[in-house]
């Protein structure tokens, strides 16, 4: 199956003020775990406003600049080649609400598309210092699934076709862990933890009584067993036949007959 992972920057989080200025494309076959960018394109946005998004985050945060977007083709430009690939498969994207948001406000249409960031949180919770729960970042999720301990910590780049192949690679990540979740649970209920039966003989009473020994249980308890035979031959009868471990001399039986 193949899925298209797509990631767009941006000056901002206003959808009517702020412009894309780069959108990125990467196909996932989740088969083959292959990872082709399919759409690397720098955007110059109708609400693209040099005077005000020049010092925008993305262009401290990144190797983009502001030149390279008063250059770049426009999103009317590129819109039917990006709308052909969202047609034809199932989009993902890290932030799928925030993409969302501004591709269709310019005119996107998707069919089927799936956010990881909510994917992750089946398997991973982020906390900031108070211990609230908070959305991660590509950044936080990669180094977390995909790092180890010992590895140079991966930092993400701020330029779209470069995180969705990141994107892509966390999806495939999730697909597994979602695959061996499945696998134990199937497993569980194939081969369920046998029960221990329970060990009974703890509970027999291992006594053997004389004629003049002390019943230490029922309601004779503290009498002399030649005591209770006189008071109630038939009751401990009873306990001969039904209680484990319940034993009499010779001269007890003997007086019990």
């Amino acid at each position: 199956m193949k899925l298209l992972v797509i990631d767009i920057e941006t000056t901002g989080l206003d959808v009517e003020t702020d412009a894309i200025v780069e959108i990125g494309a990467a196909l996932a076959d989740t088969d083959t775990k292959e990872i082709e960018v399919v759409f690397d394109k720098i955007i110059k946005d109708e609400t693209w406003k040099p005077a005000i998004h020049k010092n925008a985050w993305i262009f401290q945060n990144s190797d983009l600049k502001p030149e390279q977007i008063e250059s770049a083709p426009t999103l009317k430009e590129v819109f039917d080649e990006l709308q052909e690939l969202i047609t034809k498969y199932d989009t993902v994207a890290f932030n799928l609400k925030f993409d969302e948001r501004f591709l269709t406000k310019r005119g996107f249409v998707f069919n089927k598309s799936k956010c990881l960031m909510e994917a992750v949180k089946n398997y991973v919770v982020f906390k900031n210092e108070t211990g609230r729960s908070v959305k991660p970042s590509v950044e936080e999720i990669y180094n977390h699934f995909l790092v180890g301990k010992d590895e140079a910590k991966y930092v993400e780049s701020h330029r779209a076709a470069n995180d969705a192949v990141d994107e892509a690679k966390i999806m495939f990540h999730m697909i597994k862990l979602k695959a061996d979740k499945n696998h134990v649970k199937q497993i569980a209920r194939k081969t369920p933890k046998p029960k221990e039966k329970p060990d009974y003989s703890k509970f027999k009473r291992q006594m053997i009584l004389d004629v003049d020994t002390e019943m230490t249980f029922g309601k004779y308890k503290g009498s002399k067993f030649s005591d209770v035979v006189d008071k109630d031959k038939r009751y401990l009868l009873w306990c001969k036949e039904n209680i484990g471990g319940f034993g009499l001399t010779e001269a007890a039986n003997a007086l019990l007959s």
